[in-house]
């Protein structure tokens, strides 16, 4: 009996709390006042953007091009690192993009998400964005989860879409963006690299275009022709230095340039000697724009008249340079300034993508020397060479071909390390040396897929393998032909 009485009680108290638990009303007590009701695109353009820097500064490709290498530290100059994660590019900033387009196309949330800028701006900066990311990072693993990524537990293993077939995706894209652009209409808020300007946007646009386009034109010629001949008859191209396309850093911490940031409590990077050598012999003198003298030695080759250059000394790549102030250092106004701009597209690369198309014979205004000329002058004038100097420069160094294209393309591409990787691996000029001191003597040609991948997709990564090659850093990518 008293177990029974026992079982009734304890019956009672778990039915009194169910009851007040379906009664009691707590109102909006866990209501942030202050927080947003729906998302704020202006904030996930913002977030998105924020990761644009770290393909401007990135120090792995950099070093690969030798425009710069490492003191006591070597490791990507020496390519120590095989294998490279992807997902944060996912889940952070191409999720974000995802997430405003899919805010500005559905109709219960468009008109909300108006209030940040016209929806078709919102749409194609957006798009705009995502295909500059997604280039990235094709272009250093080639193949990528694509088409049925982001669709969460309906395709939890998703597959590899091709690097060709992700370029075929990429042009459509950039083609719808600037299809949509409206300069008339409200910009998107939140636009940290544009202020949204969408005149910009659209000089973005054909610019990438132009870039992507050239990058397959040894794999898909009749399309590169195509598709660059479209982004120069836009009139939008970057041309001149009025019209550089900069990332512009903040004067707090937060926002300031990567290089102040690396360089605030450590010297871990230093003049190559790759490089230095190379303005040397050539009597460039964007030597002094690019580098400081070296603090505690001078060189022993100088060639410049009076023996200017002799405070001008470059790193071995890859070795332990573990005195750092024997060594030139890269510009003051990179590395101790906050707000020095990174160029996203810059008109001496413009030019000498257009130089090349000339010799190409595709229909673009302007000769071949003409465009090379063009693109040292705008080289020289961002750095602040003096005009006469420039002249003789170019004087003294006559377009006669692609190598000159190369070569001068892989020097105004300073510190810029994923586009001059990118055209280094294309055009395979201009000739570098690889480490001696890495365990494998080859510069990487691509990264390989972090090991996350085969663990949890192995079916999808067995089957890019077969059909991409090893994955590896010396598997070229589809566009990689010479």
């Amino acid at each position: 009996m008293n177990k029974i009485i026992k079982n009734i009680a304890l019956f009672i108290c778990v039915s009194v709390v169910f009851s007040s638990c379906e009664t009691i009303d707590y109102g909006n007590i866990n209501d942030n006042p202050n927080g947003p009701t729906a998302a704020v695109t202006s904030q996930l353009l913002t977030e998105a953007q924020r990761s644009v820097p770290s393909i401007l500064v990135n120090e792995t490709t950099i070093n690969y091009m030798q425009h710069i290498t490492e003191g006591q530290y070597p490791s990507p100059s020496k390519y120590n690192t095989l294998t490279y994660n992807y997902n944060d590019w996912y889940t952070g900033p191409i999720q974000n993009l995802n997430e405003i387009i899919k805010l500005n196309t559905d109709p219960d949330s468009a008109v909300d998400a108006a209030a940040f800028g016209s929806n078709n701006n919102q749409i194609a900066t957006s798009k705009l964005l995502r295909a500059y990311f997604l280039q990235f990072m094709t272009d250093r693993w080639g193949a990528l989860p694509w088409s049925e990524a982001f669709q969460g537990i309906d395709f939890p293993q998703p597959k590899f879409d091709s690097q060709e077939s992700l370029y075929g995706y990429m042009f459509a894209e950039v083609d719808e963006a600037l299809g949509l652009i409206n300069t008339s209409a409200a910009g998107p808020k939140g636009d940290v690299m544009f202020n949204g300007d969408m005149n910009d946007w659209k000089s973005f646009g054909n610019t990438l275009k132009m870039t992507m386009a050239l990058r397959v034109s040894d794999a898909d010629p009749a399309t590169a022709k195509s598709k660059f001949e479209q982004a120069a008859s836009s009139g939008t191209l970057v041309t001149t230095n009025a019209d550089n396309l900069l990332f512009n850093y903040g004067a707090d911490n937060n926002s300031a340039s990567p290089w102040y940031l690396n360089f605030e409590t450590r010297e871990d990077y230093i003049a190559s000697e790759t490089m230095i050598e190379s303005l040397r012999t050539n009597l460039d003198p964007r030597l002094f724009k690019f580098f400081e003298p070296a603090r505690d030695s001078e060189s022993a080759i100088t060639l410049f008249p009076g023996g200017i250059d002799k405070g001008y000394v470059g790193a071995d790549d890859g070795k332990v340079n573990g005195n750092v102030p024997d060594y030139s250092f890269m510009s003051s106004n990179i590395i101790y300034e906050k707000q020095t701009p990174s160029p996203i597209y810059a008109a001496a690369q413009v030019r000498f993508s257009l130089a090349e198309a000339a010799g190409n014979g595709w229909s673009v205004s302007g000769s071949a020397s003409e465009h090379y000329e063009a693109g040292i002058a705008a080289s020289m004038d961002y750095w602040g060479v003096d005009p006469a100097d420039a002249a003789a420069y170019i004087a003294a160094h006559p377009y006669s071909g692609i190598a000159d294209i190369a070569y001068e393309k892989w020097v105004a591409l300073y510190l810029n390390g994923p586009e001059a990787w990118a055209e280094w691996r294309r055009l395979d000029a201009p000739t570098l040396i690889p480490s001696a001191y890495a365990t494998d003597q080859r510069i990487p040609v691509r990264h390989a897929y972090d090991s996350s991948v085969e663990d949890n997709n192995k079916a999808n990564y067995d089957a890019v393998v077969a059909s991409q090659g090893a994955d590896n850093l010396h598997t070229k990518l589809w566009w990689d032909k010479n």
